[in-house]
């Protein structure tokens, strides 16, 4: 095939860097310490495909969302949202359980 091999592929995206991880790490722990961990992960796996559209929003609402947040901040979290990958890790780390908490909610049986 020769010229054909490329034409078609598309690359495939990174891996998260640590930043970005510990990022995502802590969005984690902030959305499972209010016990919406699992409602969350769902959601950030059904919206796959507006993942993209979402980053396009961001960048368009950029002037207006820097009055409350740091432009990195924004760029930041544009950026994973654009990735599959740390999409991908954001729903792990929001489905994890979490660790040595319990539920005040929930009644231990005897």
């Amino acid at each position: 095939m020769g010229i054909w091999d490329n034409a078609f592929k598309i690359p495939e995206p990174p891996e998260p860097t640590p930043e970005e991880k510990s990022l995502l790490d802590g969005l984690a722990e902030k959305v499972r310490a209010r016990g919406l961990g699992d409602i969350a992960s769902f959601s950030v796996e059904s919206t796959k495909p507006l993942h993209g559209l979402g980053a396009g929003g961001a960048a368009f609402l950029a002037p207006i969302l820097e009055v409350i947040f740091k432009k990195e901040k924004i760029d930041s979290y544009r950026a994973l949202l654009e990735n599959p990958k740390a999409m991908d890790y954001l729903a792990r780390r929001l489905g994890e359980e979490t660790s040595g908490k319990e539920d005040p909610n929930v009644k231990k049986r005897p």
